[in-house]
């Protein structure tokens, strides 16, 4: 995340895209001009995975379509509805040469379009301009070649110039055009005229007179290379745009054939600079303007990039006139490569490969407004321990005080936290999984894999780490230590950023990953409190709310800072262990584990060698020293804690005023209900499954700040001499605020058991043994009858 950025939004994996299967379809050719032989490539070859996204219909059927640089032979192609289940199967196309970092894919309008409905362009790196007429999924089930009557083919090499090279494609329903490095731009009618019609080809060039593909030489300023190509649909007409690589851009009517605007980008952002790409968001008629970004670069390090941003206006008469918006905004990319941009009006989402921003864009100011979005990768990361390489020590350490059981039994407790973790939505990716277990030698069919269900998962998981502790000689902690962090570098690597999903008619953001796909939501008030900067809760507006006046609101601020302090010295650990407690067939409650928790911060860890040294030597843990470093550490909380509640009482003038502010607050974290009765069964789609994740994102946020807060208010009874808590102060907490933060933690882990939940069609039995192992986020009443029942509804900003 960028240093000082407001977290603004959260990815949302939609469940089951990381589990398609693929048919795989070969795409005959009648041409052997493979450069796979030795030949040079006339077109540029994938070096970067690609993925892009077409909206067609209303409402809109999403077609996605990625290229692996691994595997750049092959074009993956999903057909998504928000309204229907995420599809379990795509189609795959293996062509005979290397693709070019490019598909376009369309309606189909026209006659069969009904058989065929849409239009695939592809071009591969030895000048083979493909175009297939696509089925629909199911109709392929049977089919492992495409008929040759369901595609054209169309050799490009004879129509560029000799020493030239493909630089840059684009199409569009109908047209194909490609750009070369000596500045020419070809437009082919492909799949409207046949190749030798007059009209197939028209090469747009400044040049007037006879074309160069008869070999007579014009005239006229020659152009640099042609670096991207966008077309553009402005009042029902069709517009090519090209960046050339000196920064020049021009504008053409691919109707007319006609050039309807040049400029120089380079004498408003870098003289002599390396112009890269280019994009060009939806045109805004009340705006008269068309938004731009390009991307630049000066040698010798071109991955330090710029994006420069400009606006094209027009006006529309008899002909549509172009100019230039005379500002522009460069926003420097710093580090990491430019993958993907969107463009509205007033923003711009930037993915990078290891981070995705927005600016919030405006003519007003020189700089623009920047927000960081959180990746998945963050929530996994911390889901795998892979924060801190201190936190699996301190799961055992704590549990262990904790509990009195046997150290088999302890063992098995922390291994259920690891597997509940692994399997959680979000962070269970099937070919991350996969991967891990090849590395450990477990050869299980990737097929096999993801046919097995949770508990068979678990099972398998099992038996690899009690081998590994078997084989090896060391301790489980030090197994699942070392799994955690191999199937976080799989999982990043096998669910690395392609591009960006955007939908210019909602403004709906996602993402194309390699293995998975992902929306982006907004964020809760409780998330930008917990998860952003300590500045930004001064102007949460909905927290305000719910106070009379400043001074309690003041006191809030001080409180929550003082609270999420608190948490990060034993919060996240001790929940994680409390929430697990609750979920599995412990017998013990949670006021003792509270009870416990509150002696480890008064005297430090209450450990015993044996349960720690689980593993021959070189794999011990030096007990002795991490607890002089933990009792350090709690010490230094202890004065830090003194020292703010003194000077929230201060504030307070009275501890009273601070319990009144804490109730009002928690008043805040109780989900809202309301009952439902539903006469038919709920649809599974994309849509449910965005708002079931959503919710779990949200409840595991509320459980995690309740359980803060609960102790908190304990550590405040503990030390209630110390600060000067009067019996009546003491008596609400006991009394009004710990119980009310009870039954607010139970409510919220109901959601997320049924967030958590595989939706399968299990008899009500089934359902309810599941639920009664809740061992009780006292239990709140759920109807369940056939899948139907009353569930705990939260006001959501999608």
């Amino acid at each position: 995340m960028g240093t000082g950025w407001t977290l603004d939004a959260k990815e949302v994996p939609i469940i089951g895209s990381d589990a398609v299967r693929w048919i795989d379809l070969s795409v005959p050719s009648s041409a052997n001009i493979a450069v796979g032989s030795g030949a040079t490539p006339l077109a540029p070859p994938t070096t970067d995975n690609r993925a892009s996204c077409s909206a067609i219909g209303d409402p809109p059927t999403y077609l996605i379509w990625r290229i692996h640089k691994d595997h750049s032979q092959s074009l993956e192609l999903l057909e998504v509805s928000a309204s229907k289940e995420f599809p379990r199967f795509g189609l795959r196309f293996t062509f005979p040469d290397a693709l070019c970092p490019f598909a376009f894919i369309c309606k189909n309008e026209n006659s069969g379009s009904s058989r065929f409905p849409y239009l695939l362009y592809v071009l591969t790196v030895s000048g083979l301009a493909y175009l297939l007429r696509i089925r629909n999924v199911c109709a392929y089930a049977s089919c492992s070649i495409i008929p040759v009557d369901e595609l054209f083919e169309f050799d490009v090499r004879g129509y560029v110039s000799n020493n030239a090279a493909i630089t840059a494609v684009t199409a569009t329903a109908g047209v194909l055009v490609i750009g070369t490095s000596d500045g020419s731009v070809c437009c082919f009618q492909l799949g409207v005229l046949d190749p030798s019609a007059p009209g197939f080809l028209h090469e747009l060039r400044d040049e007037a007179g006879i074309s160069r593909l008869w070999g007579l030489i014009s005239g006229g300023k020659m152009v640099a290379s042609a670096q991207d190509l966008v077309i553009c649909e402005l009042h029902e007409k069709k517009f090519l745009f090209v960046l050339h690589l000196d920064g020049t851009l021009r504008i053409w009517d691919l109707a007319s054939h006609a050039r309807v605007f040049t400029h120089n980008m380079g004498v408003m952002t870098m003289a002599g600079a390396n112009f890269q790409r280019l994009w060009v968001g939806q045109s805004y008629p009340e705006l008269s303007r068309i938004p731009l970004a390009i991307l630049y670069g000066h040698s010798p390090d071109e991955n330090l990039g710029m994006i420069s941003l400009h606006g094209i206006l027009y006006n529309v008469g008899d002909r549509i006139i172009f100019s230039m918006e005379p500002s522009v905004q460069n926003l420097s990319l710093e580090e990491g490569r430019c993958l993907d941009v969107k463009l509205m009006s007033n923003k711009i989402w930037i993915l990078k490969d290891d981070e995705l921003v927005s600016h919030l864009l405006s003519t007003d100011i020189y700089e623009a407004e920047a927000f960081s979005l959180a990746l998945q990768e963050e929530f996994v990361a911390e889901q795998l321990f892979q924060n801190s390489e201190h936190l699996v020590d301190e799961i055992l350490r704590i549990t262990h005080s904790i509990f009195s059981s046997s150290k088999e039994d302890i063992l098995s407790f922390v291994s259920s936290i690891f597997l509940r973790r692994l399997l959680l939505p979000g962070v269970h990716l099937n070919a991350a999984l996969y991967a891990t277990l090849v590395e450990y030698n477990r050869h299980l069919a990737e097929s096999e894999l993801q046919t097995l269900t949770a508990d068979g998962l678990k099972k398998e998981i099992l038996s690899l780490i009690e081998h590994e502790v078997a084989s090896e000689k060391v301790s489980i902690l030090h197994c699942w230590k070392c799994f955690f962090t191999r199937y976080f570098h799989n999982w990043c690597k096998n669910n690395a950023l392609y591009g960006l999903l955007f939908d210019s008619s909602s403004g709906a953001v996602g993402l194309i990953r390699k293995n998975s796909v992902s929306l982006f939501r907004s964020l809760e008030d409780i998330e930008r409190i917990v998860e952003g900067s300590s500045d930004e809760v001064n102007e949460l507006t909905g927290l305000a709310d719910l106070f009379d006046d400043d001074i309690e609101y003041e006191i809030l601020i001080d409180l929550l800072r003082c609270v999420i302090g608190f948490s990060q010295q034993l919060g996240k650990t001790a929940s994680s262990i409390f929430y697990e407690s609750l979920l599995t067939a412990s017998v013990i409650s949670s006021e003792d584990i509270v009870h416990c928790i509150m002696k480890i911060l008064e005297t430090g860890y209450c450990i015993s060698g044996p349960v720690l040294q689980t593993s021959t030597s070189g794999d011990n843990i030096i007990v002795l020293e991490k607890e002089l470093a933990d009792h350090k550490s709690l010490r230094k909380l202890s004065v830090d804690m003194f020292l703010s509640l003194q000077g929230l009482f201060r504030k307070a003038s009275e501890w009273g005023k601070v319990l009144n502010v804490i109730e009002g607050f928690l008043k805040f974290l109780v989900p809202q209900k309301i009952m439902h009765k539903f006469d038919t069964e709920i649809s599974s789609n994309i849509n449910s499954s965005i708002i079931v994740h959503t919710a779990y994102q949200i409840a595991k946020v509320m459980f995690e700040t309740a359980w803060d807060f609960l102790l908190f208010l304990s550590y405040l009874v503990e030390i209630s001499g110390q600060i000067h808590l009067s019996p009546d102060d003491i008596t609400k907490i006991q009394l009004e605020l710990v119980p009310m933060l009870q039954e607010t933690i139970f409510e919220w882990l109901v959601i997320i058991f049924f967030a958590i939940t595989p939706a399968t069609p299990a008899v009500t039995e089934d359902f309810n043994s599941k639920l009664s192992s809740l061992q009780i986020g006292k239990l709140y009443a759920v109807t369940c009858h056939s899948c139907k029942f009353t569930y705990i509804q939260m006001g959501l900003s999608l």
